[in-house]
């Protein structure tokens, strides 16, 4: 299907009729597993030219620019919600409706067309309310998958004594509509947030075109994830998802396990009374707490060593030795289950950030930290409170963990008073806290901008959503949190400079309206297959700001690694034993330790040092994480991955319209590609086609394609309807560099009259060597010379074409000419029928 043949309106709607089409599907990813869908109202596509509708629904896309201010009001209903999430039809200032879409800026890409159709999203969690009626359609398919448990646990670990147990060879099903008792009611908020259907009542989700897979976790939100789950099941769960085609799977669920109070307990679990243990605490105050006995009890995470006790206690749990040991997965956790289930599909994992007062977020969503493979497919969810009639502006949770070390790959999105669907009873809705529901808000942008943008995958979408989110307040140039501040009096303001992510917030809030224009800057070489949709159009301003700050960050890591070796992380957790192997007077006691049968048995009736980690296994895992992070660093150089470039392939024609500042090359190895803007990368064409009526300031070397300057008005009118922004036609390609028309490579040039053709102008030299195609439209006046090329100086000519040769070319007889810089053809002759042939 071509865009350039069909209109917009029928473009969405067989988009519309596709996803109508496709509810089901049948996969076998591990053992047997399948997805079968609710019945129930399936999207369909809307009238005159608009997205699924119910009846009644104002919602339009716009269909010209001056449609679109309309358009996005036509989908800000109270269903979508508003700014500070009060519906002010109602009395009070509650928080009563949703204010998630709004903060995403979510009615821009719906007035756009774009709202996650033909995208296809996973989730693990709870499960959910199958019957509840914003569920009642075809686009939720629960996953059914079968196994066996490679290993025997507990997945409660929020008590003394453990709960939610799981055998070894003991088979399981992974089915997300069932669940039971209420353990449903997580997955059930999660659920609506991303996919609750529109239908003009409380909410809706915010990729609600979007058919979502979902699978079950095997418990509630309330199971402690890190470390005491079988690598098997969460495998076999995975796959599935990803087996059904899930491009985000999103994983809101659970924290990891707490402590005991460490105010009271030492590090062998003795209760030395109320306050008795103060003294030797390991008490950390969290970002922003104003007593660290508030997080007596919270496992710590605020430092580097806390967060890697985590991941030393994931590997003693997983290795021989460990209470989840399989030999058949040696060392690998539940979490190394994820990343083998999704690495080799691309899928990317969206995870919450963990509600507690921390620098940093825990393990799961710091994964990346220790295995830095996973960090292009991982995302990180921090929280964001709403506006008030106080405080105008949205506010980073300070009660949540924050980006930290993770803040390459965190967002923060709506997480305080999110309204969604309820599991209290089939028309039930309420409102959910914590960085469980910002979670699919981010996976649900994903969704959306998957939809908007076909020929990404998942990875790319994940980069354009971190360049393209914002850190401004309504005013355009405050950072976000300027002026506030957290319970401890500390500033919340956004403190990284314009461009990079900042300690708190990551890259800040996802934006839709922003993220409609393409992406604002290469966080790694992008390679563009335009295999799919045949046009697009960015018009954002892409630069290379963040890549170029990671590539100084790690550089200055790698050599301060080869220069202090391990020490270069610093002090160990107290958790860790001194050398001597003595005890910390800081060491704690994780709970639900001390009861666990299996731990006793482990460990000869010593279930207390289970969870402290010996030097020697300190030494060789940091060793094996900080290893694994120079391996990685060199990777990147070695490849020429702090680049920020483009190649452009494929059938389809891409135009840039922005300011582009991004200084790797550019590559068009198909299709096409029009720069109308300005771009600081050089050009290289090869196999494909260059135009545009910009400034390429760097060279163009066409290899073994065409250079094509110029953009026509039919081009630039399709290219307009696509984002309803200005593409402007133009005849004038600019180089700032040298131009080489390589032996199989070719000029085309249009001439349409004596004064309207297309031409480059550069300001380097001019390298001649392979074909000159010229399309002439007009009948052109003798004498008339077109300089159809400028440079400072010229080297060679086109093929079979010397200094005053004379050619046919549209039943016209033209002499071309190298002299002063300048490329032309003069018109000597006029034959009968002229203006209608190419050369």
């Amino acid at each position: 299907m071509s865009m350039m043949s069909t209109s917009r309106r029928q473009f969405l709607q067989r988009l519309g009729g596709a996803i109508a089409a496709g509810a089901g599907v049948t996969l076998i990813p591990v053992g047997f597993a399948s997805a079968s869908p609710n019945t129930g109202q399936a999207l369909t596509p809307g009238d005159a030219g608009s997205v699924p509708t119910y009846p009644g629904d104002p919602g339009f896309v716009a269909r010209s620019p001056e449609e679109l201010a309309a358009a996005k009001a036509s989908w800000e209903t109270p269903e979508y919600g508003y700014y500070t999430g009060h519906n002010p039809a109602n009395p009070g200032t509650a928080v009563d409706s949703p204010w998630q879409l709004v903060a995403v800026n979510a009615s821009t890409a719906y007035a756009l067309g774009y709202f996650g159709q033909g995208v296809a999203l996973g989730m693990m969690d709870s499960g959910y309310r199958t019957t509840h009626e914003a569920f009642q359609t075809g686009l939720i398919v629960p996953v059914r998958a079968e196994g066996v448990y490679g290993t025997s646990g507990f997945g409660y670990r929020n008590a003394a004594t453990p709960g939610n147990p799981f055998t070894a060879g003991e088979p399981f099903t992974v089915a997300g509509d069932q669940a039971r008792t209420t353990d449903y009611s997580h997955g059930t908020g999660m659920l609506g947030v991303t996919s609750g259907i529109r239908d003009a009542k409380d909410q809706h989700g915010i990729a609600f075109g979007s058919t979502m897979y979902v699978a079950k976790t095997g418990g509630s939100d309330t199971q402690s994830h890190g470390p005491f789950h079988d690598y098997v099941y969460w495998h076999t769960a995975n796959k599935a998802l990803v087996g059904a085609g899930a491009q985000v799977i999103n994983s809101s669920w659970g924290s990891f396990v707490q402590t005991i109070d460490r105010a009271r307990f030492d590090g062998r679990g003795n209760d030395l009374g109320v306050n008795g243990n103060l003294a030797n605490a390991y008490q950390v105050a969290g970002k922003d707490s104003v007593s660290p006995t508030a997080m007596a009890t919270i496992v710590p995470n605020e430092y580097l060593k806390d967060l890697e006790y985590q991941y030393f206690f994931f590997l003693k749990s997983y290795s021989r030795g460990g209470i989840q040991y399989n030999p058949h997965h040696p060392g690998l956790s539940f979490m190394d289950a994820i990343w083998d289930a999704i690495k080799d599909s691309g899928t990317v994992n969206v995870r919450s950030s963990g509600n507690n007062d921390w620098s940093n977020p825990y393990f799961r969503p710091a994964y990346p930290l220790f295995n830095p493979a996973a960090e292009g497919q991982w995302v990180a969810v921090g929280g964001v409170q709403p506006p008030t009639a106080s405080n105008p502006e949205y506010t980073k949770q300070s009660g949540f963990n924050e980006a930290g070390l993770a803040k390459w790959w965190t967002v923060s999105t709506p997480s305080n008073s999110v309204r969604t669907t309820s599991s209290g009873g089939d028309t039930n809705y309420s409102n959910s806290s914590g960085t469980s529901p910002a979670t699919p808000v981010a996976t649900a942008v994903m969704g959306v901008l998957l939809s908007r943008y076909p020929n990404m995958d998942a990875m790319q979408v994940r980069e354009l959503m971190f360049t393209t989110a914002n850190n401004k307040m309504s005013d355009g140039v405050r950072f976000l949190g300027t002026g506030q501040t957290s319970p401890s009096g500390a500033s919340i303001a956004w403190t990284a400079p314009d461009g990079l992510p900042d300690d708190r917030w990551g890259w800040g809030i996802p934006d839709l309206a922003k993220g409609m224009y393409g992406p604002g800057q290469f966080l790694s070489p992008m390679t563009y297959d335009m295999d799919k949709a045949p046009l697009d159009v960015w018009s954002n301003d892409i630069s290379q700001i963040a890549i170029k700050e990671r590539e100084k960050e790690d550089l200055r890591w790698l050599a301060a690694y080869k220069k202090e070796g391990i020490a270069y992380a610093g002090e160990f957790s107290p958790n860790v034993l001194n050398r001597d192997g003595t005890l910390d007077e800081q060491a704690f006691v994780l709970q639900g330790i001390l009861a666990d049968p299996a731990v006793q048995a482990i460990t000869d009736g010593h279930p207390e040092l289970y969870d402290k980690i010996s030097y020697v296994d300190a030494v060789k895992w940091r060793k094996r994480w900080m290893d694994a992070r120079a391996a990685h660093i060199q990777h990147k150089i070695r490849h020429n991955l702090y680049t920020a470039s483009l190649v452009k392939q494929g059938r389809g024609t891409l135009i840039m319209t922005g300011d582009n500042t991004f200084k790797g090359r550019t590559t068009v190895e198909g299709g096409k590609l029009a720069i109308n803007g300005s771009h600081a990368s050089s050009v290289d064409v090869k196999r494909g086609t260059l135009s545009g009526t910009g400034f390429v300031a760097g060279s163009v070397d066409v290899h073994s394609g065409v250079l094509e300057p110029g953009l026509s008005a039919e081009e630039a009118a399709s290219a307009a309807s696509l984002t309803l922004t200005d593409v402007v036609p133009g005849n004038v390609l600019k180089v700032g560099g040298d131009v080489t028309v390589g032996r199989a490579g070719s000029l085309a040039i249009t001439v349409s009259g004596d004064h309207d053709y297309t031409s480059v102008r550069a300001e380097g030299d001019l390298v001649l060597g392979g074909e000159l195609d010229l399309d002439i439209r007009a009948r052109l006046t003798p004498g008339t010379v077109l300089t159809i090329m400028s440079g400072d100086s010229i080297k060679g000519n086109f093929h079979s074409l010397p200094e005053r040769r004379v050619l046919n070319a549209g039943r016209h007889l033209l002499r071309v000419s190298y002299r002063h810089g300048d490329v032309t053809l003069t018109v000597v002759r006029t034959l009968p029928g002229a203006g209608s042939d190419r050369v």
